[in-house]
């Protein structure tokens, strides 16, 4: 076959999305390429609509078209790494510690006029606080989008019908407690699904509807967030959960028949607890409702659960809606300042600590009837203190008490966590630093009572 002769020279013709200087260094790069003559392109006409022929006619200005769509293109939102929300944070709280240094000063020379100053740069800075704390809340509706699909899911699986609702997806959660939350909702409705919702033939028998009802709520009461997740299925029997509770050891036959119904309840929290009579995909391995109560624990939160049989349960969680700042009560143990939560404290009283009663390895006094561990904390402040003030603490229903110097007040503080080595003594679950630079140890009355 014969070769095709080409002419010796010849174009071509490019469109491109790119610039006529990147175009001309790809074509200059050609072997046998002698010139790249690319020419500019001419502007193709805009389209032009019947709007935009008004807005272009001479009693308007084309400044006014710009200034509109410049004003389009306005970013209204951007996505903030959580780290440097926290780096930021951390620049405040130092500005809140350096202020306090420096109030102590303009009071150690009297210095009016700073004193005055430094009030209001105070109040600057506790604004910030605040704002920074608002940056991190985010509305719980981000985790609650995700477990309509998981009901489907587990109600296909098992053959139910289910009707899911939700409510109070506005409410807004720190970021941090966000992320905890969100694998123990999925365990618990799992679980509503799976072992509270009856098939539809069973719920027609008991008179029910055959579509069951799942609803998860959250809200705001009192400075808290509650979280609730409700059924209308079998409620949760006690003496199935007896009889289990009695094959495993966990309580005595004769010790069963006293138990209160939110005792029996606490029994399905224990590690390896389970009331399935077998084991699926779902559930009945007793893993799960103790890893739940333990995280939402660890968020300074709790868990509370009311049943009544054949009618259905409810799950309520009662969370802070930021781990970072919480309300103290500040004493003063041997001289030192300490910090105790104030969703723990029970009471303030007066005892004799003269009268103190030995039992087994521990101390304890009398208080109104009622026998109470005494708490001392010689690991962290040294010498037993001879207060006749205790603070009366309570975790779990389970009380205590410390002995304290001075009550010296109320207020909120940003917890801070510790470093390995005070994180090794028992009953501190992190520091704060007021406003005069001073570390103060934030109790942690889980580990203590």
């Amino acid at each position: 076959m014969a070769r095709r002769a080409f002419p010796a020279a010849w174009s071509w013709r490019w469109t491109a999305m790119r610039g006529r200087t990147e175009i001309a260094s790809v074509a200059i790069e050609g072997e046998d390429i002698a010139d790249a003559a690319i020419p500019p392109a001419p502007a193709a006409p805009a389209p032009v609509s019947a709007g935009t022929a008004d807005a272009l006619s001479p009693g308007k200005k084309p400044a006014e078209k710009t200034e509109k769509a410049e004003k389009t293109r306005e970013v209204k939102n951007i996505r903030v790494d959580i780290r440097r929300l926290d780096q930021m944070m951390n620049l405040v709280e130092d500005l809140v510690i350096n202020g306090g240094r420096l109030k102590q000063i303009a009071k150690m020379y009297q210095i009016k006029e700073m004193d005055e100053a430094l009030n209001m740069v105070s109040r600057s800075v506790s604004d910030l606080q605040n704002l920074m704390m608002n940056i991190r809340m985010i509305p719980i509706n981000q985790i609650f989008n995700r477990f309509p699909r998981v009901v489907r899911d587990v109600a296909h699986h098992d053959g139910k019908e289910v009707e899911f609702t939700m409510t109070g997806g506005e409410t807004e959660l720190d970021r941090s407690v966000m992320d905890g939350l969100s694998d123990p909702l999925l365990h618990l409705i799992r679980n509503g699904v799976n072992h509270g919702i009856e098939k539809p033939e069973e719920r027609e028998k008991a008179g029910k509807a055959r579509k069951g009802t799942l609803t998860l709520s959250a809200r705001r009461e009192q400075g808290n967030v509650i979280i609730e997740l409700e059924d209308d299925g079998y409620g949760i029997e006690r003496d199935r959960v007896l009889a289990k509770a009695i094959e495993r050891g966990l309580v005595t036959k004769e010790a069963a028949d006293h138990l209160s119904d939110d005792e029996v309840i606490n029994f399905l929290f224990q590690p390896g607890f389970s009331t399935a009579s077998e084991i699926t995909d779902i559930s009945g391995r007793g893993v799960g409702l103790d890893v739940v109560k333990s995280t939402i624990e660890s968020l300074n939160g709790s868990i509370k659960v009311k049943t009544t049989p054949g009618k259905g349960s409810r799950f309520t969680m009662t969370l802070p809606p930021t781990m970072a700042i919480i309300d103290v009560m500040m004493v003063r143990i041997n001289g030192r300042r300490c910090a105790i939560p104030i969703n723990a404290v029970v009471e303030v009283a007066s005892a004799d600590l003269r009268t103190v009663h030995r039992i087994g390895g521990s101390e304890a006094i009398m208080l109104r009837d009622e026998v109470l561990q005494i708490y001392r904390l010689e690991e962290m402040f040294g010498n037993r203190t001879m207060s006749e003030i205790v603070v009366v603490v309570q975790y779990k229903g389970r009380k205590c008490c410390i002995p304290v110097d001075v009550v010296e007040g109320q207020q909120e503080v940003v917890v801070k966590p510790v470093s390995n080595v005070i994180g090794s003594c028992r009953g501190v679950g992190g520091v704060t630093i007021p406003g005069d630079g001073d570390v103060v140890p934030v109790l942690d009355v889980n580990t203590m009572v």
